[in-house]
């Protein structure tokens, strides 16, 4: 897309006109958590937006940007993008952490930073966007791909699959944003996901693999209403992890065209994960500690179903179960190994062969094998 000069417009504002963006890609996971434009202005959700943008459980590092913003000054190395909102007040696109750092310090220190410090904090550089101009809303969307799918400052795996499958979406339903908020109108379309990875310059596979993902999550988002844990921004590892293992795709039912689960199998993952009627979760992370996915797939990859049932019925650690798997796993290739190993020697005639009758190299095979069947011989507990 070429860019139309007459969208962007260099103008320096005062800090108290420009708002943050209550509806920030960092924390925004649903549709339904969407501030109305006409309402970004508003003192509570301002007030609301700051707030999470200074919380430690966002991990935005607010309190590094601040820092730094006392040590060296601000230096205008990244513009920041706006749009306009009513009279003179100005909407964020791009800068929101920047901005933040900056409220907080003339919150915090207005009375003792250096007066150059303050006077360059008290008026920002900004680049309006005009979006009373056509191919302005595309244009504010791409630069916030741009800049958060690539590796200049990469948004965590949910606000990144929350973007791009609103983008896909819209793209899906030939921009009409009634029907791109209803996940049922989803279907994975190749030729679709190509245009958004080639706007946002971020391989298929990537936008292929985050809007599949995204849509689970809505599907789980809106299963959990009567779950007791609602499905959280911490647990989309969880899910990813998921989806990255076939033998889970088929337990849960998962349709790769509508990259939704069957019910039963939302039912299911809710169950494991989340905890369903008065349970506590099973499954609690997505590939540490004792009870995680990863552990799960290979239990329901490699095990019977008995097996699965020890976690799915008896609420057992999946990591307890891997290991007694994998014991009859490796007890069965023991076996398996010492059967081909007793065929083979069986094959031998030792009665016709003398003391010259071996090569040097057989001979060392036979002195490592009598050496391997002494320890084996010990594992078991029996005397050589």
């Amino acid at each position: 897309m070429a860019i139309n000069p007459d969208l962007l417009k260099e103008k320096v504002l005062d800090i108290e006109s420009l708002l943050l963006d209550p509806n920030n890609p960092r924390f925004s996971r649903h549709h339904n958590d969407i501030t109305p434009f006409e309402k970004v202005a508003d003192p509570a959700v301002q007030k609301v937006a700051y707030e999470q943008m200074l919380s430690r459980a966002n991990h935005f590092e607010i309190e590094d940007l601040v820092a730094a913003i006392k040590a060296d000054g601000f230096i205008h190395v990244d513009k920041i993008f706006v749009q306009k909102v009513k009279d003179n007040k100005y909407l964020i696109i791009e800068g929101n952490r920047r901005i933040t750092a900056i409220k907080k310090i003339l919150e915090d220190d207005a009375e003792t930073i250096e007066p150059e410090l303050k006077k360059q904090i008290s008026k920002i550089p900004c680049i309006v966007i005009d979006t009373s101009e056509p191919g302005a809303e595309e244009l504010i969307r791409k630069i916030l791909g741009l800049r958060h799918h690539g590796s200049i400052l990469p948004w965590k795996p949910l606000p990144a699959a929350f973007n791009l499958y609103r983008e896909y979406m819209l793209a899906h339903c030939s921009g009409d944003a009634t029907l791109a908020k209803d996940p049922e109108n989803f279907q994975y379309v190749p030729a679709t996901a190509k245009r958004v990875a080639a706007m946002f310059s971020v391989n298929l596979s990537d936008v292929r693999q985050k809007v599949k993902l995204y849509r689970v999550y809505l599907q789980l988002m809106d299963t959990s209403k009567n779950a007791k844990n609602v499905v959280s921004p911490d647990s989309f590892s969880m899910i990813e992890e998921t989806l990255s293992k076939q033998a889970l795709k088929n337990f849960f039912g998962y349709d790769e065209t509508s990259s939704t689960l069957s019910e039963e199998g939302a039912e299911k993952i809710l169950d494991l994960y989340f905890g369903l009627n008065e349970k506590e979760p099973v499954i609690t992370e997505a590939s540490a500690g004792m009870s995680n996915v990863r552990d799960f797939a290979f239990v329901v990859s490699e095990g019977t179903a008995e097996d699965t049932r020890r976690i799915v019925e008896d609420r057992e650690k999946a990591g307890d179960v891997r290991t007694t798997v994998a014991a009859k796993i490796l007890k069965h290739t023991l076996q398996h190994a010492l059967e081909i190993v007793l065929n083979e020697l069986n094959k031998i005639n030792v009665g016709e062969m003398g003391t010259d009758g071996f090569a040097p190299n057989e001979k060392e095979n036979i002195v490592n094998i009598d050496k391997k069947m002494k320890l084996l011989k010990r594992a078991m507990g029996l005397k050589d």
